[in-house]
């Protein structure tokens, strides 16, 4: 009864380990899938980059022209000039010199600036329209779309006169001043005008306090071809009427004449600069450019041209002592005052 019992759950095991025997027999079911393979990444092909060298040229740097004619005022041109290298410094611009019979344009110019009454500005300024131009000394040119005008030789000449008898009085011990000037130049009339209006500025009726007693300021007229002939009598009339300033004009201030004003305790004013300045020499009124220029250049930058300037008066040459500091500071205050135009050169009808 017991090995009846048995033989089920024999039967029963035994047909469990044939299973199992059966399962570890068969080929695996499993899908082989091998070693994964590495990911692997596609690097695109290397493309040549161009290096481009900076650049070693530099953008044309920008030109001033400074034309002058051959009987250009040399103190007019050397005021110019400075004035320019002063204001080319501070834009980073060139500034090229050329005299007017070989005047050549170049590239790259926003301005020309001439010294000289016989340099045609404004046919320039029409062939370069897109430069603009100014004109230093020239009557012969009129202000334009392009051009622009420092002075007037007529009217400097006028206001150097002016300040001329202005200082003659100023330092006179008595006011008993004169003048000589050539007697061949349309503007003789003009110029004694404006050194008489300059001498009564000062002093009024300049009436002398000390013997001889003359009316004053005295004036002659002489020619410059003859003035080597005749200048002596005529000094020697200002001395004998008791002048002790005297306004030699232009080219009347040559060597010999100065030499003869010393002969006879008479100081000179001019406004021409003498070859050689002796003791007796009080100083040179000029007119200078530079101020009005300096001006101009930021005008023009500004977009502001055809302007007419008036030059500055200035005075040289003053190393002989005549003329102290508090004259010479009262000559300035007038000269300012003249270029502001608060003073008249001219008589009022």
């Amino acid at each position: 009864m017991k090995n009846d019992m048995l033989r089920p759950l024999l039967v029963l095991i035994l047909a469990i380990t044939l299973v199992f025997s059966a399962t570890a027999c068969e080929p695996s079911l499993l899908t082989e899938t091998g070693v994964p393979e590495e990911t692997k990444t596609v690097t695109p092909p290397e493309t040549a980059t161009e290096v481009v060298p900076p650049s070693t040229s530099t953008p044309s740097t920008s030109t001033v022209i400074l034309i002058s004619s051959l009987e250009a005022d040399q103190f007019a041109l050397a005021q110019v000039q400075s004035a320019l290298e002063t204001l080319i410094t501070e834009a980073g611009i060139k500034l090229v010199i050329q005299e007017w019979t070989s005047f050549e344009m170049m590239s790259n110019v926003p301005m020309v600036v001439s010294v000289g009454e016989d340099i045609d500005v404004n046919s320039l300024a029409q062939n370069y329209p897109e430069v603009s131009f100014v004109a230093v000394d020239n009557s012969n040119t009129v202000p334009s779309v392009n051009v622009s005008v420092i002075g007037d030789p007529m009217a400097d000449q006028r206001n150097r006169a002016f300040m001329a008898g202005y200082l003659a009085a100023l330092i006179s011990d008595d006011y008993k001043v004169a003048a000589l000037v050539p007697s061949e130049t349309n503007t003789t009339d003009a110029v004694l005008e404006s050194f008489v209006i300059g001498v009564r500025f000062f002093c009024g009726i300049c009436q002398p306090k000390y013997p001889p007693y003359q009316s004053f300021p005295q004036w002659q007229t002489v020619s410059v071809e003859n003035v080597a002939e005749q200048y002596q009598p005529i000094i020697d009339g200002f001395r004998n009427s008791g002048v002790d300033v005297l306004y030699i004009q232009g080219d009347l201030a040559a060597s010999s004449m100065l030499t003869a004003t010393v002969d006879n305790g008479i100081n000179v004013v001019s406004d021409k600069r003498p070859d050689i300045i002796i003791n007796n020499y009080a100083g040179t009124v000029l007119s200078d450019p530079a101020p009005a220029l300096t001006y101009l250049w930021q005008e023009i930058l500004n977009g502001r041209e055809g302007l007419q300037i008036p030059a500055s008066i200035t005075l040289a040459d003053v190393d002989s002592g005549l003329v102290s500091e508090g004259r010479y500071a009262a000559f300035m205050k007038m000269a300012a005052n003249l270029q502001e135009g608060l003073i008249s050169v001219e008589a009022v009808p």
